[in-house]
């Protein structure tokens, strides 16, 4: 238990130290090593142009995904609704 305590208190004075959260890079670097996704793991474990591929296609299907649920949405909302008590 003495060592789990000394591990959290050293966090504490590491984050107290950077301040309240983390940067963005850090943040990015977190999730492109914990998701399950392809795109998002290669842009930082590839070379500079495998890193840059990734990062486009990656952008380019997630603009992709939000465009569909955009039109979804839209077609969902468009229709016509009546109601009779």
């Amino acid at each position: 238990t003495t060592m789990h305590v000394k591990k959290y208190l050293l966090k504490c004075l590491h984050r107290l130290q950077k301040g309240p959260g983390y940067t963005y890079k850090e943040l990015l670097v977190w999730y492109c090593d914990n998701t399950n996704t392809h795109g998002p793991k290669r842009i930082i474990c590839e070379g500079p142009k495998k890193k840059a591929m990734w990062f486009v296609l990656t952008l380019l299907f997630t603009s992709l995904v939000c465009w569909q649920w955009g039109v979804f949405i839209r077609t969902y909302l468009s229709w016509e609704v009546s109601v009779s008590l």
